[in-house]
């Protein structure tokens, strides 16, 4: 049985995602899956987002791309 990693999927103008997944490719697989049942399978298509593996085995607080830099108390 294949090992799942973390990414986040951090879309542009929109919220990111988290995904258990094999590799980064079943990651993006599994994310259009769920995307094309709310109807926003078009931030895929367009390219606007980032894929990136996360460590899940450092203590971290899951945040989008976007806010790593932001205080935590904005």
């Amino acid at each position: 049985m294949p090992m799942n990693n973390l990414y986040e999927i951090n879309f542009r103008n929109f919220e990111a995602i988290y995904v258990l997944a094999a590799d980064k490719y079943r990651a993006l697989e599994l994310a259009g899956d769920y995307l094309k049942e709310t109807k926003l399978f078009h931030h895929l298509e367009e390219g606007q987002y980032v894929i990136r593996q996360l460590d899940a085995s450092v203590e971290q607080i899951l945040r989008p791309e976007r806010c790593h830099e932001c205080p935590l108390d904005d």
